[in-house]
């Protein structure tokens, strides 16, 4: 396993220490794991994104009248 050298902020790497033992694993650990999840991210699924881009630019943004002037409730 290849060992790495990383320099972070004191208040950051005090940050990770703390998540790290909240998690009750090893700093090391802790951020291989970090580093794993962002580098293993799943892409959404074309059929979602199909339908979710779906009909762009037909929406038309209604109009955004200001309120009613309402009495106060006292």
């Amino acid at each position: 396993m290849a060992q790495v050298t990383i320099y972070l902020p004191d208040a950051l790497i005090e940050e990770a220490r703390k998540q790290a033992r909240g998690a009750e694993r090893s700093l090391s650990s802790w951020v291989a794991e970090l580093v794993r999840r962002e580098t293993t991210a799943v892409e959404w699924p074309k059929s979602l994104v199909d339908l979710l881009t779906h009909g762009r630019g037909d929406l038309v943004e209604p109009d955004d009248p200001p309120p009613e002037n309402i009495e106060a409730i006292t």
